[in-house]
């Protein structure tokens, strides 16, 4: 791609992005907010840690993790999917932040309580996923959350990718919607030797 094409690209996503601000009826509530914090923080004098905190939780928006953990700007990395599920796409984007900053990860996976990824362990609500995303997602499923979270930490640990230069530690939680704490559903542990 050349720099007359990258710029094209720019352009149409300064468009796309503009025309998706635009209607969302909170933008301009969204806008004052970047401008409070851009007028009080300076992200490009953050310093990476040679350990970086990683937590993966759901993108339900009642899970925010710089919430309920009190997570502050540059303190830790925050992946989102539906479920907090760990797949192929995390793992990679784990080493990818690795390797691209040079530290290594503490990984903390959270599910919850609630999700609304336990429809998928419904036969009928899964068909009609199926139908939309061409998909069967029957075991992304969090009906058990700190079963789920402990399959999950050792799919990650077992993934040949994880090596001790990747991955420092994972663990996995539980976060409680009725109450907002958070349990320990399995301890911290290192990767084996690869």
């Amino acid at each position: 791609m050349d720099a007359h094409e990258v710029n094209g690209m720019r352009a149409m996503l300064a468009l796309f992005v503009a025309d998706v601000f635009a209607s969302v009826p909170r933008k301009d509530q969204f806008l004052k907010r970047n401008q409070a914090f851009a007028a009080n923080v300076d992200l490009a004098r953050l310093a990476m840690p040679e350990r970086l905190p990683l937590v993966l939780v759901c993108a339900d928006p009642r899970v925010e993790p710089a919430g309920f953990l009190g997570i502050g700007t540059g303190e830790a990395g925050v992946l989102r999917n539906t479920g907090g599920w760990m797949d192929g796409r995390v793992i990679e984007d784990i080493v990818y932040l690795a390797v691209r900053l040079g530290v290594r990860t503490d990984v903390a996976i959270v599910h919850h309580t609630q999700c609304g990824t336990g429809l998928l362990a419904d036969p009928a609500f899964r068909r009609s996923f199926a139908d939309r995303t061409r998909g069967d997602d029957a075991e992304r499923a969090v009906t058990d959350p700190a079963a789920t979270v402990r399959r999950d930490v050792e799919k990650l640990l077992a993934d040949p990718l994880m090596t001790r230069e990747v991955l420092a530690s994972v663990s996995g939680y539980v976060l409680r919607l009725g109450t907002g704490l958070v349990e320990t559903a399995a301890e911290p542990v290192a990767p084996a030797s690869r």
